[in-house]
């Protein structure tokens, strides 16, 4: 045989699905599971799904009561994936010991999110939003309006309208829709 297995190293594939909450383009709002290795980034996980299609099992739109199953979703018309629970790994290990800033992230709609991007000192906002491909994982976010708090979330790229490091003394946070 050959293969990570028959070499000793232990296999990251979770055996356990994973919940994952996503907020969709059209603010259709998705619960389900999914299967990511247990150190696998979501950032990565769903930049690299082949067409941009995504599994999701035991999914359903809970404002509709459905009954849950199978789905497959278009990952560029997700705005927003968090995980509950906080079993998944959102950042990778590079995002890691770099630095962190507190930014105000303004998405389509208005809706202001609040959290902590992995940027080096001095690093320009814009040169991290060009680097980072079509998702970026944010730490400790939260919602501007109300101070929810969602945790560590990803944000497709384009559904990023404004974003601004987080100026608390300086007035709220921007974006009139929060």
């Amino acid at each position: 045989m050959t293969g990570p297995n028959s070499r000793g190293t232990k296999s990251t594939k979770s055996t356990e699905p994973k919940r994952l909450h996503l907020i969709m383009r059209d603010t259709t709002m998705l619960d389900g599971e999914i299967y990511i290795g247990n150190d696998a980034p979501l950032v990565q996980f769903l930049a690299n799904r082949k067409g941009g299609w995504m599994n999701m099992i035991r999914a359903r739109r809970p404002k509709l009561n459905e009954n849950p199953g199978h789905i497959v979703i278009q990952t560029d018309h997700i705005v927003l994936a968090s995980a509950p629970e906080g079993n998944v790994l959102v950042l990778g290990a590079q995002a890691h010991g770099v630095g962190e800033r507190a930014v105000d992230i303004v998405l389509v709609g208005g809706t202001t999110v609040k959290g902590i991007l992995p940027l080096a000192p001095q690093q320009r906002l814009s040169d991290y939003l060009s680097s980072s491909g079509r998702f970026i994982g944010v730490k400790a976010a939260s919602l501007a309006s109300d101070g929810r708090e969602l945790g560590d979330v990803v944000i497709h790229a384009t559904a990023i309208t404004m974003l601004r490091e987080s100026r608390e003394a300086a007035g709220p946070a921007i974006g009139a829709g929060d």
